[in-house]
């Protein structure tokens, strides 16, 4: 066979070494030139110099895992005819860390690094990475079905000139996140440069957060939904959340909200969150003693999905306004009841029709009284008219 077989592989931690999956395809570079092709696997310690061992396969296998512990190890592949062996293909596998786990990460590529996020295209989904200059290619792999096992590892190899990349496969579908990895490689080395991730075409949010705590005051609710993921289970990324809110009996427009329009024609007052990871959010301005409908709703870049179900709350009644009911309408009542009850004891007491000797409060005091009697100074009087009660009981009392 002419040329080279294009070969990579994929390393996870494994109790005293590591579990290497080994991938091979036909290079374009490749030709067969025969009928009868195998293939056989070759991997020696590069530290202690035991001796290699190899593995060989029939033409239909294209990959095979082989357990390495921690020192450095060089892999070769090569094709097989009745004649004689392709050109090597080489791969390194650095010296691992063992135990050591954080020192594990940074050999697998897997830390200090963030994944950014990336669009899908017509045709594919585009990536871009920095070039360096001390890499003689770039390796970009993903997996053509991430939610399954084996997820079916594809590769891509661009030369020391390319720092971008238009991914394409008939596999990719809306709504599945895709994750890739970009690696630069020297003298067979790989090493881990970046990571993106993202969508072919995103949908909206599978599923609408779950309100699970609801904060009630007479002119404001508050609502949080903490448990709602953001991860690869959902259809697209999540961007934010939008909450709608309005009275049941009328259309809502309340301060600092847009005005969200229903096929029914109904009206809504919308509230943008922005921010995946803000998962509370109050809204002010209500009314007290009312019932309101709400919802709350994810939003990625596909889009959310339609309204459907509202939860339903009741204001409770404005404290501060009752105090001042009380006050600027019970207490006078009270007061004008009880005045009106006691009138004419009042108007007895304070302005009588007919002065009573007996009824006067001025005869309360001692020198107003001789013995048990009170008494009225006739001296200290000028009367204007005076009036004689004739009856028998008093005449004879007088």
């Amino acid at each position: 066979p002419s040329g080279e077989l294009d070969i990579w592989r994929e390393v996870t931690p494994a109790l005293g070494g590591r579990n290497v999956t080994l991938f091979w395809k036909h290079a374009d570079s490749f030709r067969a030139n025969g009928g009868s092709i195998s293939y056989e696997v070759t991997w020696e310690n590069l530290e202690d110099g035991s001796k290699s061992e190899s593995i060989s396969f029939s033409s239909v296998y294209n990959r095979t895992r082989i357990f390495l512990d921690n020192h450095s190890y060089r892999i070769t592949v090569k094709a097989k005819n009745n004649v004689n062996y392709s050109l090597p293909s080489v791969l390194i596998i650095p010296r691992s860390a063992g135990n050591n786990r954080h020192l594990l990460c940074l050999f697998l590529g897997t830390e200090e690094l963030k994944e950014e996020q990336v669009n899908g295209m017509d045709d594919g989904i585009f990536l871009s990475w920095e070039p360096r200059p001390m890499y003689d290619s770039y390796i970009v792999d993903w997996c053509n079905f991430p939610r399954l096992q084996p997820c079916d590892l594809q590769w891509k190899r661009f030369g020391p000139n390319t720092s971008s990349a238009l991914i394409s496969s008939a596999a990719f579908v809306p709504g599945v996140r895709y994750n890739f990895h970009i690696y630069g490689s020297v003298a067979n080395r790989p090493s881990l440069l970046e990571k993106k991730t993202g969508y072919f075409r995103e949908l909206p949010p599978v599923f609408d957060p779950v309100v699970e705590k609801i904060e009630l005051t007479f002119n404001a609710v508050t609502l949080s939904w903490d448990s709602y993921p953001t991860n690869e289970s959902q259809c697209g990324f999540i961007r934010g959340y939008h909450v709608y809110l309005s009275p049941l009996q009328e259309d809502c427009n309340l301060e600092g909200s847009k005005k969200h329009v229903l096929q029914d024609d109904s009206v809504l007052c919308k509230y943008t969150i922005e921010n995946p990871e803000e998962k509370r959010y109050t809204v002010k301005h209500l009314l007290s003693n009312t019932k309101y409908k709400l919802v709350v709703k994810a939003y990625s870049g596909g889009g959310e999905t339609p309204i459907v179900n509202f939860i339903y709350v009741d204001t409770p009644l404005n404290s501060n306004m009752l105090y001042l009911l009380v006050l600027l309408v019970i207490v006078p009542s009270l007061a004008a009841a009880l005045c009106c009850w006691k009138m004419k004891r009042v108007k007895e007491c304070c302005c009588p029709i007919i002065p009573s000797p007996n009824k006067s409060q001025v005869l309360s005091f001692k020198e107003f009284k001789i013995g048990s009697e009170k008494i009225l100074k006739i001296s200290d009087c000028i009367p204007e008219m005076l009036a004689v009660d004739n009856t028998k009981a008093e005449a004879q009392k007088l």
